[in-house]
């Protein structure tokens, strides 16, 4: 008889820790917080890794702009919207429709 209740205390004792641990991986720090928190640190991968590119884009316009002086008079020229003499300039519309103003 006691060796039966002491079966049955570790039973419901098992019992009740396998229950407190459904609940914690259930909770909200639980498995669902975890996979949440893989997909945030996924979709920051790559918006980092997009970054990077970007900044290598900006880079090599930069190294054009300091090496280049064509480079540079180019993109003064877009900026400011200005032409050379004997030049011609066409402006395209935006997927709006619209032509980019003038500044």
């Amino acid at each position: 008889m006691n060796t039966l209740l002491r079966q049955l205390g570790f039973v419901a004792a098992a019992a009740v820790t396998c229950f407190y641990v459904f609940l914690v991986l259930r909770g909200p720090n639980g498995i669902p917080a975890m996979l949440e928190k893989k997909q945030q640190i996924e979709r920051m991968k790559q918006e980092n890794e997009l970054m990077r590119q970007e900044i290598e884009k900006k880079k090599v316009i930069i190294d054009q702009l300091e090496n280049s002086s064509e480079a540079r008079e180019r993109a003064v020229r877009e900026h400011t919207r200005k032409a050379k003499q004997h030049e011609t300039t066409i402006f395209l519309q935006d997927e709006d429709g619209k032509v980019p103003p003038q500044d």
